[in-house]
């Protein structure tokens, strides 16, 4: 399973309103995503003590199913890209960072 996490800080100041538009704009996006082959799911968390901030993630089969997602999301031709390029961007609501990996071991309770 391959993870991509980011978080983003929403721009100031932050208000129940500009929460809540970024949540239906992470809802619109995120059920755009899971059209896309291997797709797993998407999360969302507020960041405790912290208003207006948030970690998200991206569950997908494969780092590949994930890059090709992105290739079409940005480049391709297909419906559901162009319903993606037409959001926007997530760096419009605030600050992000953003980081990928690998799942390489889990532990699960007995």
């Amino acid at each position: 399973m391959y993870r991509f996490f980011w978080t983003i800080a929403l721009n100031e100041p932050v208000k129940p309103e500009s929460e809540a538009a970024f949540t239906d704009h992470w809802h619109t996006g995120s059920e755009i995503l899971q059209e896309y082959p291997g797709a797993l799911g998407t999360h969302l968390h507020p960041k405790r003590d912290t208003p207006g901030s948030f970690i998200l993630m991206a569950e997908w089969e494969s780092e590949e199913a994930r890059d090709a997602m992105s290739v079409d999301a940005t480049y391709g031709d297909s419906e559901r890209a162009q319903r993606w390029r037409a959001l926007p961007p997530n760096e419009s609501f605030g600050a992000i960072v953003g980081f990928a990996g690998t799942e390489i071991e889990v532990v699960m309770p007995a």
